[in-house]
């Protein structure tokens, strides 16, 4: 019996290919190579974004708007590929700011919106939200990969374990609803699971990458892993919800077989400038 349909066939070429984009980029060890491919991502990603609020489908309106979000890229590319970070306070300051909005967009907004079932983007303010999050992702993305290949990847994984962990535990355990209006898949028990894993992740990684010291040390790690993947929940249920709202399955078809950019990398939004923030209390990133 072969058990490989034409979709799951589609599923692991595309897949494929992308792991080896992404592991060529990364050994390759050029930042600016990995910023230019991060930069297409989170483009492809905010495209995507804009394309599902209704109030901003004018293809003028989202071509400008994806033009000043690749421009922002390039913009903080360049101060960091000319040094001026490292001479300049105020540009690190700027760059750890922009890290902290977005923080305080999936901690203090996201629930919110996820709790009332509405993603409203009709202020000016709320406007700015795709190009926070996308350019605070790049940035994050960027500033990992510059502290060194081995924290980019924990701290990419730290969102596969919790959602590859949700996914087998909810299978297993799954009883309760999480949010059937939102993402009728998923259940409690499926993202304890997950959040679980995320800690026990973070905390191995922390340990091993010598970022933590002692027993206080790995449990803060643990916590503040555990942290991440409420937040990896989060990110994934907010663009479940941009979806539901826009009444489609997918973000877009720009992934044979997984939808589109935004659909794989929704949980990455969320966890990688935490993250990042989180990392800069223990270790220099700027």
């Amino acid at each position: 019996m072969n058990f490989l349909t034409a979709e799951l066939k589609t599923r692991i070429v595309t897949a494929v290919i992308l792991a080896v984009i992404v592991i060529a980029t990364l050994a390759a060890g050029s930042t600016a190579l990995w910023a230019l491919l991060v930069l297409a991502f989170c483009v492809a990603a905010g495209w995507e974004c804009l394309r599902l609020i209704p109030n901003l489908s004018s293809g003028a309106k989202v071509f400008s708007w994806v033009c000043v979000l690749g421009g922002l890229g390039f913009l903080a590319f360049a101060l960091f590929d000319k040094g001026v970070v490292a001479r300049d306070p105020w540009t690190s300051n700027a760059l750890t700011g922009l890290l902290v909005l977005a923080s305080a967009f999936w901690l203090f907004v996201v629930p919110l919106q996820v709790r009332s079932h509405s993603i409203s983007i009709r202020s000016w303010w709320a406007r700015l939200t795709v190009p926070l999050l996308m350019c605070s992702a790049w940035l994050a993305a960027v500033v990992l990969q510059r502290s060194g290949t081995a924290l980019l990847v924990a701290v990419v994984m730290t969102t596969v374990v919790a959602d590859v962990s949700a996914y087998f535990v909810g299978r297993a355990f799954g009883r309760v609803k999480l949010a059937p209006a939102i993402s009728p898949g998923k259940t409690r028990e499926g993202a304890m699971g997950g959040v679980a894993a995320a800690s026990l992740w973070v905390a191995l990684m922390a340990w091993y990458l010598g970022l933590v010291e002692g027993i206080s040390g790995v449990l803060l790690a643990a916590i503040a892993g555990a942290f991440l993947g409420v937040f990896a929940v989060l990110g994934d249920l907010w663009e479940s919800l941009l979806k539901r709202q826009a009444g489609v399955k997918d973000s877009s078809r720009l992934l044979p077989g997984h939808g589109g950019v935004l659909d794989r990398m929704d949980a990455q939004f969320a966890v990688l400038p935490l993250a990042t923030l989180l990392l800069t209390l223990v270790k220099p990133l700027w």
